[in-house]
């Protein structure tokens, strides 16, 4: 798919078929057994033992995320999404249904029940604050789907008519893929590579790269928290376009657009971009939904090393090239961003009234050591992605590149994270990490691959 093609870079630092083991750099450690490991069963041989548990529907796992009340895990994989049940004491997981095929939706690619186009190059998860919806954004299918969670947790798609929401929504698929039937219709929407529902539940924020420069966009979906329906905003009110076109308002900084993350008070909108190296921030109205920029000092940050037309914010910080992925703390006074090209965890400082960004030293951890970040951290080579835990005191990492899990602590008073001492243990199971999530009380940690085509379950 094409998030895998952005990430090239990750799979030739990890070789052929990834690092031998997942290296841990702090307290967390495998839950044993089988509920420990799964794998889709139609890539892992037959003689697998460091990963013995199963799923059907995990090939590519691009995604993972957590239900609110912990019962469930859902992965999402190049063609599929997989409903997980996950054991809340030990934090294992088994398929939600057996057999395993009735715990699955897929685009025809896996052996699962339900079949539905619109999963296509599932690489986004959501999951309403309600816990009674899951939705999926696919790259592919360049499309959004929302799902009914099931008593087990297993997804049920939604009717495409909702009373005027739709069940799906969708826009310019990759060619040569088989359109999903959507009764809803963003023109904008491409390569969807993240999800977020505002605090309120009254909207669904996607952002996407394109199939072609320029294309890359965030698109506003109003959401009836009701019936778990979708429909755009009407007009340019609903979309920013790294360049002009398909009717969105033009914002530079929007290149290879990766992950958001929203203000615990639903007022202010954070976008990273890869490509541009950027993070821009974005005023929210909360009765439409409707982003407005921020602009001037504090409005975005960016790495400086921009392409002809992009973004040139006032504020530079050479280590956001390859901005990948965002996390607010809980008291919304700092931002951190996993950033892949230096392998870096840049810290923004936050002003929860006006939003706006800034920096102050030190400010990141990186994994080759320089004046602005001395502090060297191989772990850290090829970050990919970061989850906070929910009182804010530790920040887990996952390195692509190293093939690692970090733990760093938070300090409560300002924001600065400190390394954990030690060596790092081993877990013997899945390599080249790009997704991890947490579970609603921070301790279970699940890692999502791609290349090994499965999820890991920790435990703190």
């Amino acid at each position: 798919m094409l998030l895998l093609a952005l990430v090239a870079g990750g799979a030739s630092l990890l070789g052929a078929r990834g690092a031998p083991a997942l290296e841990i750099y702090g307290s967390p450690r495998g839950v044993p057994g089988a509920g420990g490991c799964l794998r889709d069963p139609r890539q892992q041989p037959g003689e697998e033992t460091a990963c013995p548990g199963a799923a059907q529907g995990l090939a590519g796992a691009q995604a993972v995320a957590v239900s609110g009340d912990g019962a469930n895990v859902y992965v999402a994989g190049e063609g599929a999404v997989v409903a997980l049940a996950r054991d809340p004491a030990s934090g294992a997981l088994r398929p939600a249904l057996t057999p395993p095929s009735r715990a699955c939706v897929t685009d025809g690619a896996a052996p699962c029940t339900i079949t539905d186009a619109a999963v296509n190059g599932a690489d986004a998860l959501a999951v309403s604050g309600d816990g009674r919806f899951v939705y999926v954004g696919a790259a592919n299918a360049a499309s959004v789907s929302a799902f009914a969670r099931a008593p087990h947790g297993e997804l049920v798609p939604l009717p495409e008519d909702l009373d005027g929401y739709f069940g799906c929504v969708s826009g310019k698929p990759l060619a040569g893929t088989r359109p999903a039937r959507c009764g809803g219709r963003a023109s904008p929407l491409a390569g969807v590579a993240a999800l977020a529902i505002s605090p309120d539940g009254r909207n669904l924020y996607a952002v996407s790269y394109g199939l072609a420069p320029g294309e890359d966009s965030i698109v506003t979906l109003r959401r009836d928290p009701g019936n778990g329906g979708l429909r755009p905003l009407p007009g340019t009110h609903g979309c920013l376009q790294s360049l002009p076109g398909d009717g969105c308002r033009a914002l530079a900084g929007l290149e290879g657009a990766s992950a958001i993350t929203i203000s615990a008070n639903g007022r202010f909108v954070y976008v990273a971009s890869q490509v541009s190296g950027a993070v821009r921030g974005f005023l929210r109205d909360r009765a439409t939904g409707a982003l407005t920029p921020l602009y001037g000092r504090g409005g975005c940050v960016a790495s400086g090393e921009h392409a002809f037309g992009d973004v040139p914010c006032a504020t530079d910080v050479p280590q956001l090239a390859g901005a990948r992925s965002i996390a607010l703390s809980p008291d919304g006074r700092e931002l951190y961003v996993a950033a892949f090209d230096p392998g870096a965890v840049v810290t923004l400082t936050r002003d929860p009234a006006t939003g706006r960004l800034g920096v102050a030293p030190p400010s990141c951890l990186q994994a080759q050591p320089d004046a602005a970040c001395p502090t060297g951290l191989p772990s850290l080579r090829g970050a990919a992605a970061l989850a906070l835990a929910p009182d804010g005191t530790v920040l887990y990492v996952i390195s692509e590149g190293a093939n690692s899990l970090v733990e760093l602590l938070r300090d409560p008073i300002d924001g600065e994270l400190t390394p954990v001492d030690g060596t790092p243990a081993t877990v013997p199971t899945l390599s080249g990490p790009i997704a991890l999530a947490l579970s609603s009380g921070g301790g279970s940690v699940y890692v999502a691959s791609p290349f090994d085509d499965g999820v890991t379950a920790l435990t703190r």
